[in-house]
């Protein structure tokens, strides 16, 4: 991934819903080009951040040892805006899901304004016997991990050492 856009997991029920938070630098690489003197995070970064709420949920709901692919977008809507200083909260809910396929619809707000909205589809690929799928499903394990981890607790941890 090139851009790691979830800063914090609010909330995980696994096989069910997940709400994440990506706050919005003013020193994103990003807003250098989109736009000079005012900058707006791109829609397809909005989307992207749905897409990797989307994934760890997913993929914690199978112990990551399912790889999720985002195959269909359907029904993307951008709304408003998405600026520097803003905090975009992600919400994430299993719409239906078999052994090889998921459906989540995917909100995006700032402050309760709904900024984006859209319904994801995916494949999920077996980890298992798949070097692949395997190497991403531990990538993506270890992002939820850091992104679970209580800073305080190790800052504690640390302190105590």
């Amino acid at each position: 991934m090139r851009f790691l856009l979830v800063d914090r997991i609010l909330r995980l029920e696994q096989g069910r819903e997940a709400i994440v938070r990506k706050n919005v630098s003013n020193s994103e690489d990003f807003f250098a080009d989109h736009f000079a003197g005012r900058p707006i995070m791109p829609g397809c970064l909005i989307l992207e951040t749905c897409d990797q709420a989307a994934r760890l949920l997913l993929g914690k709901s199978s112990d990551f040892t399912l790889l999720p692919a985002l195959e269909h977008v359907v029904n993307g809507k951008f709304q408003h805006f998405v600026q520097p200083g803003d905090s975009l909260q992600v919400h994430v809910v299993v719409i239906s899901q078999t052994a090889g396929s998921a459906e989540v619809r995917a909100s995006a707000s700032v402050e309760e304004r709904t900024v984006a909205r859209a319904s994801l589809i995916y494949r999920l690929v077996n980890a298992a016997g798949n070097p692949g799928a395997a190497r991403a499903c531990a990538r993506m394990r270890e992002f939820y991990e850091v992104l679970t981890t209580d800073p305080v607790s190790i800052a504690l941890e640390n302190r105590a050492r």
